[in-house]
């Protein structure tokens, strides 16, 4: 069984090639519902006998919108007998986001077996300093990623040790920075549509949260944003802005 989070499609990516290579056709999406009313969904292991959580790092932790839906969830007696496996998607490096998942499977009475990276373009462009990549660099990371998973695939299926990308300064990236970033910089108030957009409403289809409500044909954004980008970054007008902070920076929709 695979559980994925997904914004701008680089973790689903990632989920759709391990479900192939380990044929596991059970995938689950977080969003909707399970985003929103995650004390009324149940984790329930299929007969693999094998979860694997699939999602992005955000400034270099576990996204709050999947931390909660592990720590509220109804656990299952087969989800208690399972074996649980992470995989994150990570522009550069993804520090000690691993320590954070284990932490929150073990109070759930989880066994958080192996845990792995797999670095994929960068998506982050809402503060100075960050930005898409370059298109050859986003190939390139495409690219590797492929026998990336093809290798995380076999660590699964034999149960091998955690392969992680874990970086420099990985303490203060994950007990210092990203605490700060959860508590200061993922407000939805700075997000706004711009005189490019047309009312196509793709931005509230796609949001995981349902968190966009379209009023005079203009999207408009509530208090419940997972800040997965994908409002900005499918937008094909490249209206949806980010107060100023999104000026001249790129979009990025991975290809699946």
């Amino acid at each position: 069984m695979i559980i994925f989070f997904s914004g701008t499609g680089n973790s689903e990516r990632v989920a759709r090639r391990l479900s192939a290579l380990l044929d596991d056709t059970n995938t689950v999406r977080l969003e909707g519902d399970l985003l929103l009313n995650p004390g009324g969904a149940d984790l329930d292991a299929d007969e693999s006998g094998r979860i694997i959580w699939i999602f992005p790092t955000y400034s270099w932790g576990v996204p709050p919108v999947v931390a909660r839906f592990i720590s509220e969830c109804v656990i299952k007696p087969s989800a208690k007998r399972a074996r649980h496996y992470m995989v994150t998607t990570c522009g550069d490096d993804m520090a000690d986001t691993d320590r954070q998942w284990r932490r929150l499977l073990v109070r759930r009475g989880l066994d958080a077996r192996g845990a792995f990276a797999v670095i994929m373009p960068n998506t982050y462009v809402l503060m100075k300093g960050f930005n898409t990549d370059a298109p050859g660099l986003a190939k390139a990371k495409l690219d590797a990623s492929e026998e990336r998973v093809r290798e995380i695939a076999r660590a699964i299926a034999s149960d091998a040790p955690s392969s992680l990308i874990r970086g420099s300064s990985a303490w203060i990236k994950s007990h210092v920075i990203y605490p700060w970033f959860i508590r200061h910089a993922m407000s939805p108030k700075p997000f706004h549509a711009d005189g490019g957009c047309i009312g196509c409403g793709i931005c509230a289809k796609g949001c995981p949260m349902e968190n966009i409500t379209m009023e005079n044909s203009m999207p408009v954004w509530g208090e419940k944003c997972a800040m997965c980008l994908r409002c900005y970054h499918y937008c094909p007008r490249h209206a949806v802005a980010y107060g100023n902070k999104t000026d001249g920076k790129g979009q990025w929709q991975c290809p699946q």
